[in-house]
């Protein structure tokens, strides 16, 4: 078939499937498997993805731990009104051996895993839930416990090379860590880790607390300066994935004061999202920030508070039509409304601390590379096949709007 057709038009056309369909094409002919696991291919099929994303149905993916079966479960939903009702699970192959996989961040359908929850680093993955392929990172080269660490994770936009950056703080007494840390960056492309020459600020990023996100080519976590005596002086600090250099970023005058503990950092649309709680027995509060324009600290805006009745566990997301989704210190995930005040229960249960939110986005990174390609399918909560699953659950919108 490709003999009939040029090779720009085969790609126009190619780039446009989803992933599942591509991925069936490979085995059409050695030309065709060659331009599918071509990294260049693999670029452009990316960025029709990320082009088309806002004009088709948006899936978001939600992680959470269920204590009964002891299992993490990764589940796509409709990010719609029909959010917890229909979904379909992807099998997660792998085993924490403590209970569940720190999230370190995700970066264009890529997630990147820790296994280091309360505990040394045991394993660090790049997984790709849409083709079921994944890549172990070798061991970091500095010492882990009794020291202190942070792990960062996105995308090198000059080399399309995805990077963990890893930054150490060495202890210095029982509840002190010597500053400036020192920083080390592990590439997908040649899986070693280095040592970078540019110099951390003296800032710490709280330990077991530290969230990111990935936005503008940078990471970004909430930090702290140690050296502030009789209160908080806390700030974003960011780093460049492209020139692996540090930024820093101020923070609104009421949550820079604030315990670092009591931040979080996340991402609403194309801007920074900064949370804010206040925790009490029984009840519980979430302020939420938004950088309007990135950088520019006078655009920050108070955009609402949250009081609920419940212990509050943490703000794991948001919907795009504006509700947001928490988790409850009682293993409840539910969706406040701001306009309403609303709170809908969703029906996932799970440890508080286990739930993650993101967009769902199919990529074929890690398709090029040798690794072996995980053993398990898609599975239904009905005891559909996977496929039987994944095109009712594409179709549900049409099928609930007749």
């Amino acid at each position: 078939m490709s003999d009939y057709l040029p090779p720009d038009v085969l790609i126009e056309i190619l780039t446009r499937l989803p992933v599942k369909s591509v991925i069936r094409f490979t085995s059409v002919c050695k030309s065709w498997y060659s331009l599918i696991r071509n990294p260049s291919f693999i670029t452009t099929h990316l960025n029709q993805t990320i082009a088309s994303k806002k004009k088709n149905d948006q899936f978001l993916l939600v992680r959470h731990y269920n204590k009964n079966d002891k299992k993490e479960h990764y589940t796509l939903h409709h990010d719609d009104e029909t959010f917890g009702d229909k979904f379909l699970e992807i099998q997660f192959p792998f085993k924490s051996q403590l209970a569940f996989f720190r999230i370190v961040g995700s970066c264009n359908g890529l997630l990147c895993l820790c296994d280091d929850l309360f505990g040394d680093t045991h394993t660090i993955v790049l997984w790709n839930p849409s083709i079921r392929k994944s890549v172990n990172l070798p061991m970091p080269s500095k010492p882990q416990w009794p020291n202190m660490f942070v792990l960062g994770f996105g995308l090198d936009p000059t080399t399309n090379d995805y990077k963990v950056v890893r930054i150490v703080y060495y202890k210095e007494h029982l509840f002190r860590y010597k500053t400036p840390p020192e920083v080390e960056i592990c590439t997908l492309s040649t899986k070693s880790w280095r040592r970078i020459s540019s110099t951390a600020p003296p800032y710490c990023i709280v330990e077991f607390m530290w969230s990111q996100v990935f936005l503008n080519g940078a990471v970004h976590w909430i930090a702290y300066d140690p050296h502030v005596v009789g209160g908080f002086h806390n700030l974003i600090l960011s780093f460049d994935m492209r020139n692996e250099v540090f930024c820093e970023m101020t923070l609104p005058v009421a949550l820079a004061g604030q315990q670092a503990t009591s931040l979080s950092i996340n991402v609403l649309g194309e801007s920074l999202a900064i949370f804010g709680y206040v925790r009490q027995i029984g009840t519980g509060s979430c302020c939420i920030w938004v950088m309007k324009e990135y950088g520019v600290a006078e655009s920050w805006t108070k955009l609402v508070t949250i009081n609920l009745p419940g212990e509050l566990g943490s703000t794991v997301g948001f919907k795009k039509n504006g509700e947001v989704l928490l988790s409850m210190r009682n293993n409840l995930f539910v969706s406040y409304d701001p306009k309403t005040q609303q709170i809908k229960e969703l029906g996932i249960h799970g440890n508080s601390r286990s739930f993650y939110v993101d967009t769902y986005m199919e990529t074929l990174v890690l398709l090029e590379g040798q690794n072996r390609v995980l053993e398990g399918q898609l599975y239904s909560c009905d005891g559909l096949t996977s496929e039987e699953r994944w095109m009712e659950l594409k179709s549900s919108r049409s099928n609930c709007e007749q």
